[in-house]
């Protein structure tokens, strides 16, 4: 809940700059946000619970970790290029759609 209240205005000036046609910066926005999550509010909340004890752990399996080893390497190849078109966003949208349903099949 913390991620998503400092982040909304982020997440919604995203949405409409891929509605106005600026895709690149929506899709940058997004993964900024998701960097800072990842690189600022998980950290902070780690230290926060080494001063005040809540029973906060982090526990990552192996499929958490590659699962976010193949989103570093699909945002990587969106951004090589520098632009992006309709035929990059179809093949990011069945790496998505598949990597759900692979999660879906292993955790069932």
């Amino acid at each position: 809940m913390l991620s998503l209240v400092a982040e909304l205005p982020e997440v919604v000036n995203g949405v409409q700059f891929a509605l106005q046609n600026n895709v690149n910066l929506g899709i940058e926005i997004g993964c900024s946000t998701a960097i800072q999550v990842c690189l600022v509010q998980i950290p902070v909340l780690v230290l926060i619970n080494i001063i005040y004890p809540m029973g906060f752990y982090m526990v990552f399996n192996d499929i958490h970790l590659w699962a976010v080893i193949f989103s570093v390497v699909i945002i990587n190849y969106i951004f090589q290029d520098g632009k992006s078109d309709y035929f990059q966003g179809q093949f990011v949208q069945e790496q998505i759609v598949f990597i759900y349903e692979y999660l879906a099949f292993i955790y069932n």
